[in-house]
């Protein structure tokens, strides 16, 4: 039964992209003895050159400053918590809420696009990766990937801050979806939308209420 299975997105669902940036430019800013002025032009170029954003790899990233700036970076600095930069990117209201839902049975699971490897490192590294059932947690390159999309249970509940990824999942009618928007109040009639992890946890335990 899969009933009480939430699957969460990863990136700007749980995990704080922006912060994550911020923590990676400080540090490397830190270690090169550079401004972070200087390394945002780094990075900059980094994400220019890349196809797309999610073809972002940390050994990749931490090269380029050690080449520019001729410095030794350790890469286990940036591939571990040893730095913190892993669990200061969680969002603040996550951890008291995937507590929260585990006291009330529900299984919690992980769909998330990206680089397997760096996908787990951020679950590893951020300190909650023992919230989540291993057998659940999905990683693919596009998550619109209708082979990818096979293989996610039936009667999950994802959550995900991105529309188009849901209105995609909506119409196999195989899933309860609801879009996360942490930015604003706006909403959308065709998908249930809730502004924070609390008022997601409020909904799933009220609709498993109802149900039983």
């Amino acid at each position: 039964m899969t009933g009480n299975l939430i699957l969460f997105d990863w990136d700007d669902t749980l995990f704080s992209k922006v912060e994550y940036k911020k923590n990676l430019r400080s540090n490397l800013a830190r270690i090169c003895e550079v401004s972070e002025g200087e390394i945002f032009i780094v990075e900059d170029e980094y994400f220019k050159n890349l196809k797309k954003s999610d073809d972002f790899q940390i050994e990749s990233f931490v090269d380029s400053f050690s080449k520019k700036f001729e410095k030794k970076i350790n890469l286990e600095d940036f591939s571990t918590d040893k730095l913190g930069i892993y669990s200061m990117a969680l969002f603040p209201d996550v951890i008291v809420v995937l507590e929260n839902l585990k006291k009330n049975n529900f299984k919690l699971g992980i769909n998330t696009q990206g680089f397997s490897a760096l996908q787990m490192i951020k679950i590893k590294s951020s300190g909650i990766g023992h919230f989540f059932d291993q057998q659940y947690i999905y990683i693919n390159r596009n998550k619109l990937d209708p082979e990818f999309i096979k293989n996610l249970p039936n009667g999950a509940t994802i959550i995900d801050d991105k529309e188009e990824v849901l209105k995609t999942l909506n119409v196999t009618g195989r899933f309860n979806i609801v879009l996360i928007n942490r930015n604003n109040d706006e909403k959308t009639d065709e998908i249930t939308t809730v502004r924070n992890l609390t008022e997601f946890a409020d909904l799933v335990k009220r609709n498993k209420k109802d149900k039983n």
